[in-house]
Formats: structure tokens, C-alpha cells, sequence
């Protein structure tokens, strides 16, 4: 007889772990939004050291694209924590699930700080070079947190089914990436 997977719900996942994972994935997500702000916003130091002048920093202004950018990348980078945060049971009843919650926890941080790592070459590469992801690469830039929360979201259908739940959180990702585009 073949074992069908468990539906995604709160008291599958554990009501402390579920609830726990998204107050802390909604901290996560103001951090890396006022992070990846800030960063921006330095990444042209080298600049403003050249011109012995402050006022580029101070007066700096996010297009609209850059903020959406901003947005979704902190909303993709904290689902990341909400996935690794929801996949860790203690101990699971089978050992088969068992490897494969572990395998979530693992593959979820690994994405988090993978991507992060790639992020930050990529800026400063950018900023030796006259390329600009809002003029070259429009949609390009979009790949990466569309790409992180998708990953994330197998590794929870390979455990759960969780139909519902994708759809639901698709709009919630997208909402949300439009709030923190606004904040």
C-alpha cells in the first residue's frame, strides 16, 4: 500500500512552530528590508569617497523598481527561515519523513545563505562596472526571490500536500512584497 503524504496544516507542523516561524519570518522580513536598503545605499561608498562629499548618501532615492526589488527579496530571503522553522520536528514517527524534514531544514538555510553569498559578489561587481539591473536586466532581478520562494515551497510539497497552502502564501508573497515595497 502506498503512504500518502500528510496534508500542510497548523496542527501537522505544531502550532508553536507554525506561528513561531511567521511572527519571526515577518521580523526577519523588516530586517532584511531596512538591510538590503541600507546596503544600496552604500554600495556606492566608493563614489562619495571620491567626491569628499556626504550629500549622495544622504539624498539617495530608490526607484520604484528597486524597492519592489527590495521587497520581494527580504519577503523570499525570510520565507526561507519560515521553511526551516516549520520543518523542524524534533522527531518524526517515520523515519523515511524523518530524513526528509531534516533534509528541508538543511536545504532551506542553505538556499538563505547561498543566495546571500551570490548577492553580495554580485554587488560588488556591480558597482565596478556601469551595468544596472533596472535598465539591463529588468526582469532578471526578479529571478532570485521568485526562484528562493519556489525552492522553499518544494521542499515542503515533497513532505506535505500542500496545494492550498502554495496558492494562499503566492498571494500573501506578492501583497507582501508590494507592503514592503511601501515601507
Amino acid at each position: 500500500m502506498k503512504n500518502l503524504k500528510p496534508d500542510f496544516t497548523i496542527s501537522e507542523i505544531g502550532k508553536f512552530q507554525f506561528y513561531g516561524g511567521i511572527l519571526i519570518g515577518f521580523g526577519f522580513c523588516l530586517t532584511f528590508n531596512s538591510l538590503f536598503r541600507l546596503i544600496s545605499k552604500i554600495s556606492d561608498f566608493g563614489n562619495v569617497m571620491a567626491e569628499s562629499s556626504w550629500n549622495r548618501i544622504l539624498n539617495y532615492e530608490f526607484s520604484f523598481y528597486y524597492l519592489t526589488l527590495i521587497g520581494f527579496t527580504s519577503f523570499a530571503f525570510a520565507f526561507c527561515f519560515t521553511t526551516y522553522l516549520w520543518m523542524s520536528k524534533p522527531f518524526a514517527r517515520i523515519k523515511r519523513k524523518n530524513l526528509k524534514l531534516r533534509f528541508a531544514q538543511a536545504n532551506s538555510l542553505w538556499i538563505l545563505f547561498g543566495t546571500l553569498i551570490f548577492l553580495t559578489r554580485m554587488i560588488w561587481f556591480i558597482g565596478g562596472i556601469e551595468i544596472s539591473i533596472e535598465n539591463d536586466f529588468p526582469y532578471l532581478g526578479f529571478m532570485v526571490p521568485i526562484f528562493m520562494y519556489f525552492y522553499c515551497w518544494n521542499l515542503i510539497s515533497n513532505i506535505y500536500k500542500s496545494n492550498r497552502p502554495f496558492i494562499l502564501t503566492t498571494l500573501i508573497f506578492i501583497i507582501g512584497g508590494f507592503i514592503l515595497s511601501k515601507i
